[in-house]
């Protein structure tokens, strides 16, 4: 019982953390480079980090395999989006090695969430 009540609350926090995730990669993706905060770690791995992220919550956030995978070439066409954008950035550049961090963090966070889906459709069939 536990385990479904906190299962549920995961389910239902994961769409806001999805809008959230979405503006704060936004935001970071057209700030000036030196305005960004330091994380001291490749560049490439906050990208797969950020857009994972945002698969899983968006997953799971937005139910079913359809939604799962508007959720991914959503993404990919904002990550896309983004470095077009920043193309025109003075202080930004566009990078193909960025997008394709992006993907590795869609296919990433989509297999995450297709396998927590698959547990909330395994515990609402034995719990009811």
């Amino acid at each position: 019982r536990d385990e479904r009540q906190a299962a549920c609350m995961i389910w239902k926090l994961a769409r806001p953390a999805f809008y959230f995730g979405l503006f704060l990669v936004v935001v970071l993706s057209v700030i000036p480079q030196d305005a960004m905060p330091q994380t001291g770690i490749w560049d490439k791995a906050n990208h797969v980090a950020a857009y994972t992220a945002l698969a899983v919550a968006g997953g799971i956030g937005f139910r079913g395999r359809r939604s799962l995978m508007l959720v991914a070439a959503c993404l990919f066409l904002l990550g896309a989006g983004l470095e077009v954008v920043q193309s025109f950035l003075p202080d930004r550049n566009a990078s193909v090695y960025d997008l394709f961090a992006n993907v590795i963090g869609i296919a990433l966070g989509s297999l995450l969430a297709a396998g927590t889906n698959r547990t909330r459709f395994r515990l609402r069939r034995t719990n009811g």
